[in-house]
């Protein structure tokens, strides 16, 4: 049996894993602007910032549907697009938790594009990883939110 308690201690302790993989972001901005130019390294970490605010705003608005939605023929989410604080502080930790992997998962293609792509270029790249191909893949892999019925 769960109490609230647990739950909260759940909560806690997802919130502490988040915030150590959204410190990967500053450490793939630090590995990225010191494998490319000099001229290049403020372009790295414009890239790192910018794409975990696209991926932050695209994931909450879009993606955490997608990804944990009631599925529609197993292909994609159909509900909780644009969460809410009413949902709960579990939900929002989830989404918190969900969101920086979305992030991090983004940043790993700014690495691999270094100084081989325009900004705009990747931008695009960018929208499209982080509130289509990532939510879509992660929802075949994974499905509803854990302890529903997809």
């Amino acid at each position: 049996m769960t109490t609230a308690t647990d739950s909260l201690a759940d909560c806690v302790w997802m919130l502490i894993c988040a915030c150590l993989v959204m410190l990967m972001q500053a450490g793939f901005c630090c590995l990225e602007t010191g494998l490319v130019r000099s001229k290049n390294s403020i372009n790295v970490a414009i890239k790192n910032l910018f794409d975990f605010c696209i991926a932050s705003l695209l994931y909450w608005a879009v993606g955490f549907g997608l990804m944990f939605g009631t599925s529609w023929c197993g292909l994609i989410g159909t509900t909780h697009f644009l969460p809410e604080a009413n949902g709960g502080y579990w939900l929002l930790s989830f989404l918190f938790f969900q969101l920086v992997f979305c992030g991090t998962s983004t940043t790993i293609i700014s690495g691999a594009v270094a100084e081989r792509m325009r900004f705009s270029s990747y931008v695009i790249i960018s929208v499209l990883v982080s509130g289509l191909f990532y939510p879509l893949f992660g929802h075949w892999a994974w499905g509803g939110l854990p302890g529903t019925e997809s």
